[in-house]
């Protein structure tokens, strides 16, 4: 059978079309920001006071505590780790983010957390969610968070770049991580110090890690 050439060019600027659609469909996708990092981000700077002085008086509060070798007991919520984020993590000489990488937040839920960030590149922005489910390992003072879904706007993705920046982030921070094994790079364990000093040396044994909308509830056992 026969095609006329007329017809033959129908076809294909139809599947141009198309491919062009379809090409701005995943632009579309890769480009959304999701409704809750948005709210996060367009928070007015004077909402971010109040939260952040809690947390930076909850962090003398601890070193107080670990100081007199008392058991902590403590609730941050997400406001105050938000807040931190957003006027305190910039220019901080102790933590530095990989670069392109912009306007890292968190949502915390009782059964998964979210971590929102942006890559940006020359020609690329998007947002970066990552849904993680915490919860203690079982070797002591370890802590275990499973990956979840990554997403790339409304695009869910594999990405080998957000894994990377997952590391580079921990080591930069001077933080143990690794990567379970057998997990490929879905499940971390992020060991915390059993010893701290402040003043002296004491022993440290985390004790709880309890998740709740909008807060965590972290308990440890000093000696």
């Amino acid at each position: 059978m026969k095609m006329s050439w007329r017809k033959f060019l129908y076809i294909l600027l139809g599947l141009s079309g198309l491919a062009i659609l379809a090409a701005f469909y995943l632009m579309h996708l890769l480009r959304a920001v999701p409704e809750l990092y948005a709210q996060e981000l367009n928070r007015p700077t004077s909402a971010h006071s109040e939260p952040v002085q809690e947390l930076l008086d909850a962090v003398d509060d601890i070193q107080k505590d670990l100081r007199l070798g008392h058991d902590l007991d403590y609730e941050v919520t997400q406001d105050q780790i938000n807040a931190w984020l957003a006027t305190q993590l910039k220019g901080n000489s102790r933590v530095s983010l990989p670069a392109g990488i912009e306007n890292p937040r968190v949502i915390i839920k009782d059964v998964t957390q979210t971590i929102y960030f942006t890559i940006v590149g020359a020609r690329f922005r998007s947002a970066i969610s990552i849904d993680l489910s915490t919860k203690l390992a079982d070797e002591q003072n370890a802590v275990e968070l499973k990956i979840e879904s990554i997403r790339a706007g409304d695009l869910p993705i594999r990405l080998k770049r957000v894994f990377d920046e997952i590391e580079s982030a921990m080591y930069r921070s001077g933080i143990d991580f690794k990567w379970k094994q057998g997990s490929e790079r879905t499940v971390a364990i992020v060991r915390i110090p059993s010893k701290v000093r402040v003043k002296r040396e004491r022993e440290l044994q985390i004790a709880e890690l309890d998740f709740q909308t909008g807060s965590v509830h972290v308990t440890a056992e000093v000696d």
